[in-house]
């Protein structure tokens, strides 16, 4: 029986499986993977660009919740020893930011692909902190050809 590579830290492979760079990257923690399913975390820090008086605001939460989408593309192209591509927001279907993060706590993002179609993948995104649910959202990505 192999051991589960998960949860993945190691900064260096993380910057592998997204196409962002600091400060930008909001992604610390590859949780889980599945062909359809992607958990990711986030530990918030004092120095993020998206933290103003201790509060993670709205853009750094879509920002997770949108590279938790990228970490799944990533992460299925690496497994299969591809460069990941390079990938864009295309709709925010619905959002809903319940409470915001404040810095120290750790968010995890949970996303599910619901449609794949042609490079266009609809995906339902939750971010919670522990098991509270703090933001819902429905997003479309698209693969750049």
């Amino acid at each position: 029986m192999t051991a589960s590579p998960f949860p993945i830290t190691d900064s260096i492979l993380l910057q592998e499986l997204l196409p962002h760079r600091a400060p930008i990257i909001m992604i610390d923690t590859l949780y889980d993977f599945t062909d359809t399913t992607v958990q990711a975390g986030l530990t918030i820090q004092e120095d993020n660009i998206f933290v103003e008086d201790g509060i993670f605001l709205e853009a750094g939460i879509l920002e997770h919740m949108a590279q938790s989408i990228a970490l799944h593309t990533g992460y299925s192209f690496y497994i299969q020893q591809k460069a990941a591509p390079i990938g864009y927001l295309g709709t925010i279907k619905s959002i809903a930011i319940d409470y915001f993060p404040m810095i120290g706590e750790d968010i995890s993002t949970s996303a599910t692909i619901l449609q794949e179609f042609m490079g266009v993948t609809l995906v339902s995104v939750e971010t919670f902190i522990g098991d509270k649910r703090i933001a819902y959202a429905e997003i479309k990505s698209v693969i750049a050809s």
